[in-house]
């Protein structure tokens, strides 16, 4: 659900970061203190969903949480999701830096329908007082029409907006993530009826950080630890002139089946191209040791490239940093890429924790400068 550098037209970029900072700015406008925490926190909730996935079939997905900061925040929806969408580009290599802009817009508006929607459901006394299973039908209901909005959105952005013909992927990413939208829907229903009955002010005028803190520990913690998609490639030096790609997603090493492969010369001449086997590998042949650039496209915005030097395939023997059964490697090497990637599952949890820390601390910062500010004010402060 993260577009990448490089998918999208320059225009498009320019437009995602306008319309994105005027939905933060209105969104900041006349912001009280009392809502700092609230926003925060749902800001570290949607930051942390992105590691938090679940399993449906041969994939993984994760939920996208714009329903909830919709239902919860209402119009300050725009800052939880562009802070979290920062912070997940930065922190933890989703998306692109050049798309946060879009990205946040994508998420946003059905974020900000799911809380208009929402208002209007409140005005119905029978909403959280009567019963319980209508309750979750408009929970469901929202999270189901965010995600499919969100969906759509999406679509028409790699359709319209894309620097390539997308025409192939953006239906493949649209089908690939219909079951989110149930599981989502059914999500949210429970949460919404979950306050509603435990603590309804939360979703009215006034709210309880300690419930909404229990509720979104409750949604995260439901989820299973899976793997993100950062697409990682490398390389080995194989004999007889030969090159073996391989790609796979970060953490966790899953293969990049399927992915496209387009080795290049000096110039940008097309050398080869290919598409990597079920183990996420492609080998090809080269007649001269000169530099290549090598592009591994997995789609849906999953795109990563890297050099390999002229005097790397000099060598006849050089192996390259990641683990390859084919690849000649020393016993030490091995022993060595098998610690790192026993290691590498922390990382994410640890940069996670780093963007809780920052947001939080943000939060404290802007509420004791407020603070300070009010108390001078008034003739209180020093």
């Amino acid at each position: 659900m993260h577009i990448s550098d490089g998918v999208l037209a320059a225009p498009w970029l320019a437009a995602g970061f306008a319309l994105s900072g005027l939905l933060a700015l209105l969104a900041a406008y006349r912001v009280r203190d009392e809502e700092i925490p609230r926003i925060a926190l749902l800001s570290a909730a949607f930051f942390v969903a992105t590691l938090m996935h679940l399993r449906l079939g041969p994939t993984s997905v994760h939920l996208l949480l714009n329903g909830l900061v919709g239902v919860v925040l209402g119009r300050r929806a725009p800052l939880a999701i562009l802070i979290g969408l920062a912070l997940q580009a930065i922190l933890l290599g989703h998306g692109g830096f050049t798309t946060i802009g879009v990205n946040a817009c994508v998420m946003t508006l059905p974020a900000l329908l799911a809380a208009a929607l929402f208002a209007l459901m409140r005005r119905f006394a029978w909403l959280g007082r009567g019963s319980n299973a209508v309750t979750w039908l408009c929970g469901c209901l929202l999270g189901m029409i965010s995600v499919l909005t969100t969906l759509a959105l999406q679509a028409v952005v790699l359709l319209w907006g894309g620097a390539e013909d997308w025409s192939g992927i953006a239906p493949l990413v649209f089908y690939t993530h219909l079951p989110l939208v149930f599981l989502e829907g059914a999500v949210l229903g429970f949460t919404v009826n979950f306050l509603a009955r435990v603590k309804p002010d939360i979703l009215g005028l006034k709210y309880s950080t300690s419930a909404l803190a229990a509720a979104t520990l409750t949604l995260l913690l439901a989820a299973c630890p899976a793997y993100a998609h950062r697409p990682c490639a490398d390389y080995t030096i194989l004999a007889d002139r030969q090159v073996q790609i391989d790609g796979w997603f970060d953490p966790g090493d899953v293969p990049m089946k399927g992915a496209q492969v387009q080795i290049f010369r000096p110039g940008h001449y097309l050398l080869t191209e290919g598409r990597m086997d079920d183990n996420g590998t492609f080998v090809f042949r080269f007649v001269e040791a000169e530099p290549l650039e090598v592009i591994v496209n997995a789609g849906a915005g999953h795109r990563t490239t890297f050099l390999i030097p002229r005097e790397k395939l000099e060598q006849t023997h050089a192996v390259g940093p990641r683990l390859s059964g084919d690849g000649p490697a020393d016993s030490q090497t091995i022993a060595s890429q098998r610690r790192d990637h026993a290691d590498a599952w922390r990382e994410p949890f640890k940069d996670a924790l780093i963007g809780i820390s920052f947001l939080f601390s943000v939060a404290a910062f802007l509420l004791s400068w407020r603070t300070s500010r009010r108390l001078r004010s008034n003739g209180k402060g020093p």
